[in-house]
């Protein structure tokens, strides 16, 4: 008996024969067992062979099947970081530089102007450690929070959320206050004439403060009504009342928020008030400057260095050593005034100046107009640099929180965003200014404002994209979101322009309905929040 080969017997099991050569070796191997015995053994090895060159199926991860989000603006960081490098160098050469050397010559230069006016040297002594701890946590905390900004994750408002609550929990440590001796509530209060006090001296609501002995520290009164120094304190006088009045001597700063300051004696250093009205009597002196806001400053005595006023009607009749700079309604210089350095004044009318007056030189007179000047080049260059700082903050906003941005643009469709808007706009600063008034709460006060100050701000370019979307259609798409803001905030500051108040009707209408919204969208998020918390919560 003739067999078949190896590889005829491998092309059948292929099926690679032709019929009639495959059914006669078909009919073969039935009758011979060697033949049979060769497709068989062929047969395994080919399945063998087949399992050994097939890859095993596995699942593939969901994160790579997923597509790829590419971001098709990158040019708009790097606009929107020119553009702030840009504004910050002009904020800064045009403003803040300008304003801390002032400040500086008035006293200021030390440390920042609200730890000066407040907690310089008195209030605690370990401030300043815990102010550098906060402000040193702050930084990273901050740096953690722009970190998982920048992630884009289903946890993300968890994140900032966890970062928000631990950099407010730091903000509201606090340690107890140094020695001190403090009074609480009394009606009157007098420090006899000979009677020492060896560590600051805090007063908290006292309606008469009376000091005609010696105070070896600082002298505190809050929410009181009148004090009178008529001894000698070797450090500052903060007072927040209604009168302050100064008959003795001061080797440190006066500062107070009240309704009316009187000099009579000797300040060695500085005085920075927001009063209705600064006297200081002809006997009296500052060693170094004054810092006035308010409605009529009168300085007759001696002032060693500059004067800077913001005030209604300001009267200079003594001796000043530095310059003064003063923006105000009248000026007026009397017969007795000596000023060795530069008179700047800026107002409604020209200074009025006797005839003994003597000054180094002639007043630097600047007529303050009450209508923006239209003509000057300065005027455009100004607001187009206030529309471009206001389209590099809506930016960062579009970039860094896509989702809220767009949600809070939905929520300005809603009658209910003005409302709340209104209600936050002024209810918001009052509730922190009483919070303020604790010194736990301080931390919490100064926060809520600056938050309060960036939401209101930020409303101007939530409006702004909704009127870019009534212009060019709804988009969610990212440049379309920056077009539409560019082209609203343009019609903005087009309508902000209107004279006759109702461009401040406008921008004031603007801020309280963009709060509104961003207002109602963190509403929405919360109650959203909640639930999933509370269903968490059971299934555990």
């Amino acid at each position: 008996m003739n067999h078949y080969d190896e590889m005829t017997c491998l092309q059948y099991l292929e099926g690679l024969l032709e019929r009639p050569r495959a059914l006669e070796l078909s009919a073969h191997a039935e009758g011979c067992g060697e033949c049979r015995t060769l497709l068989r053994a062929l047969e395994g090895e080919s399945k063998l062979l087949t399992s050994a060159l097939r890859e095993q199926e596995e699942s593939v991860p969901a994160r790579l099947l997923s597509p790829v989000f590419r971001q098709k603006t990158p040019w708009a960081w790097i606009v929107s970081f020119g553009m702030a490098a840009a504004g910050l160098y002009w904020l800064w050469n045009t403003i803040i530089d300008p304003w801390r050397a002032q400040l500086s010559q008035a006293g200021f230069g030390e440390t920042d102007l609200l730890t000066m006016m407040l907690f310089r040297g008195s209030l605690w002594n370990g401030w300043q450690t815990m102010w550098t701890m906060v402000q040193a946590l702050a930084v990273i905390c901050f740096g953690m929070l722009g970190f998982f900004l920048l992630r884009r994750g289903a946890r993300r408002w968890h994140t900032i959320a966890v970062v928000l609550v631990a950099l407010m929990s730091v903000m509201l440590l606090s340690t107890g206050p140094s020695a001190a001796e403090i009074h609480r509530g009394q009606s009157t209060y007098t420090l006899p004439a000979g009677s020492d006090v060896k560590t600051d001296l805090i007063l908290i609501g006292s309606m008469s403060v009376h000091i005609d002995g010696t105070v070896d520290g600082d002298v505190i009164s809050l929410l009181g009504q009148s004090v009178t120094v008529t001894g000698h304190v070797t450090g500052d006088v903060i007072v927040f009342g209604q009168t302050l009045t100064v008959n003795g001597t001061v080797d440190g700063n006066i500062r107070a928020f009240v309704q009316q300051v009187t000099l009579r004696g000797k300040v060695a250093k500085n005085i920075s008030v927001w009063a209705n009205a600064l006297e200081t009597d002809s006997g009296s002196e500052v060693g170094h400057g004054i810092l006035a806001f308010g409605n009529i400053i009168t300085i007759e005595g001696g002032v060693g260095r500059d004067i800077l006023t913001f005030a209604n009607h300001l009267m200079v009749n003594g001796p000043v050593g530095g310059n003064i700079r003063a923006t105000c309604d009248m000026m007026t210089i009397g017969s007795s005034a000596q000023i060795q350095g530069a008179t700047v004044y800026k107002g409604h009318h020209e200074a009025e100046i006797d005839l003994g007056a003597k000054l180094a030189s002639p007043v630097q007179f600047t007529l303050a107009t009450r209508s923006p000047e239209y003509t000057s080049t300065r005027y455009y260059w100004h607001l187009a640099l206030s529309w471009g700082a206001a389209f590099t903050f809506g930016l960062v906003l579009i970039l860094l929180i896509p989702s809220l941005f767009v949600e809070t643009v939905r929520n300005t469709e809603r009658f209910a965003a003005a409302g709340f808007g209104a209600l936050l706009m002024f209810g918001t600063p009052i509730v922190a200014g009483l919070v303020c008034l604790t010194i736990v709460g301080l931390a919490v006060s100064i926060s809520t404002l600056m938050l309060y100050a960036m939401a209101v701000y930020a409303g101007k370019t939530f409006i702004a994209v909704w009127l870019g979307q009534k212009m060019f259609g709804t988009t969610l798409h990212t440049g379309g979101l920056i077009g539409r803001l560019a082209a609203g905030l343009v019609v903005i500051y087009a309508l902000r322009q209107i004279p006759y108040t109702i461009g401040t009707w406008v921008a004031v209408l603007v801020a309280i309905w963009g709060l509104g919204a961003l207002a109602l969208a963190l509403y929405q998020r919360l109650l959203r929040v909640q639930p999933a918390s509370a269903s968490a919560a059971v299934a555990a």
